[in-house]
């Protein structure tokens, strides 16, 4: 149980720190947000963990007036999407992902236009997210598909184990 604790908290660090390490639009956050029904039945844990490690990080990097409230309404129904939408195959991963990603692209810059200065239409701005959101599509599919892959590995590993294979010598 020790080790499963240990690996929750590398994750979550590493999801933490790829938020302050990786360029703007290239985030494990709606990955992990759409991976999450994968690995635990606790709907308060799949809805709460992906808007509290956003917040925990908006604390350090700085808050952004109200589009944060459809940032993090976003947010939100990603986690309920994934919920309603979970598909323990490879594609129900990816299509949730891209999903999410159309979701971020239309109402985060819904909110983008209110709050903005006036000086773009709302066409202008959904045209000038594109390459931002594009970011962000492409870096959801690749955490979702490395999520996908190490949760794939290590229960064939776990599995290899149970049934009593030998274990695997790295020396």
């Amino acid at each position: 149980m020790s080790e499963i604790i240990k690996s929750a908290a590398f994750i979550l660090a590493s999801i933490i720190l790829a938020r302050f390490a990786l360029p703007a639009n290239i985030t494990p956050i709606i990955a992990m947000a759409v991976f999450l029904p994968y690995l635990t039945k606790n709907k308060h844990l799949q809805t709460l963990l992906p808007i509290g490690i956003l917040f925990l990080t908006d604390i350090f990097l700085g808050f952004y007036g109200s589009t944060m409230f459809f940032v993090y309404g976003t947010m939100l129904l990603i986690s309920l999407l994934s919920r309603s939408t979970y598909d323990a195959k490879f594609t129900g991963i990816l299509k949730t992902s891209g999903l999410s990603v159309l979701l971020w692209h239309i109402i985060v810059n819904f909110g983008v236009y209110l709050n903005g200065l006036g000086t773009l239409t709302i066409t202008q701005t959904y045209y000038t997210a594109i390459p931002f959101d594009f970011r962000l599509l492409v870096s959801t599919l690749a955490f979702s598909s490395l999520f996908y892959g190490c949760n794939y590995a290590v229960s064939r590993f776990i599995s290899k184990q149970a049934s009593g294979s030998k274990p695997i010598n790295f020396a």
